[in-house]
């Protein structure tokens, strides 16, 4: 690992698998945006993503493709050692919009140590209709079983305190960590803060199935109730 890290606060962490020249861009729009470290776990990728990539940017790399819960525990657990006491995570696929960093920064400073979660307008016609259907009926399903309003549960901008790693400690590698992290959240008893963001879909490709990952999310579901 080639590491450029400055104890700022926050960090930014950019998960990526196979999506070298978004995350390129993203980096690029980032810098652009703010003067914080960043950190790009490449989970694995096979289209010759390397540190060679990252200029001025923490870059580790996966031996093999673990999933994206795996890719943020991993620059989580970075982030925390390094001492940062945040850290905001970033899709890689440019579905998130950098200049809601402050935003996302603003929400902390009210309240320190809560979780900040992007909010999509789950009904906007940009959304596909199969994604939207899935957020909204796993948000009714963490919501009733957290007893708070799960608003989005599958969006990765957020702005994770770092002070108990407790929060980011699940079994969960895929793309469920998202969700099971409001198990966690609820557990320790850590303020959940919802900040409005927009919907952005491109061309990139998803890596999500529909239905695996409905199947996946009552395994996750079902888990919880063990933890």
């Amino acid at each position: 690992m080639r590491s450029s890290l400055t104890k700022l606060n926050p960090v930014i962490i950019i998960p990526v698998y196979n999506g070298r020249d978004s995350v390129l861009k993203l980096v690029h729009q980032i810098k652009g945006i703010v003067d914080y470290s960043i950190i790009v776990i490449d989970d694995g990728s096979t289209d010759g993503t390397g540190p060679e990539d990252f200029v001025d940017v923490a870059y580790l790399k996966h031996p093999e493709n673990k999933g994206k819960g795996a890719a943020l525990k991993t620059g989580l657990k970075l982030a925390k050692e390094a001492g940062f006491d945040s850290a905001i995570t970033l899709d890689a696929d440019g579905q998130h919009d950098p200049s809601e960093i402050h935003n996302f920064i603003s929400r902390v400073e009210e309240r320190p140590g809560s979780l900040v979660v992007g909010m999509r307008n789950l009904i906007a016609e940009s959304m596909p209709v199969h994604r939207m259907l899935s957020n909204n009926i796993t948000s009714l399903m963490l919501s009733l079983r957290i007893s708070q309003r799960v608003r989005d549960s599958q969006v990765g901008y957020r702005c994770y305190p770092l002070n108990d790693s407790r929060l980011w400690d699940s079994i969960e590698d895929g793309f469920m960590f998202e969700s099971a992290v409001f198990f966690n959240l609820a557990k320790l008893n850590i303020p959940l803060i919802w900040q409005p963001i927009p919907v952005i879909y491109g061309t990139e490709e998803s890596h999500i199935n529909p239905l695996m990952d409905t199947l996946r999310f009552i395994r996750t579901f079902l888990r919880s109730f063990k933890w």
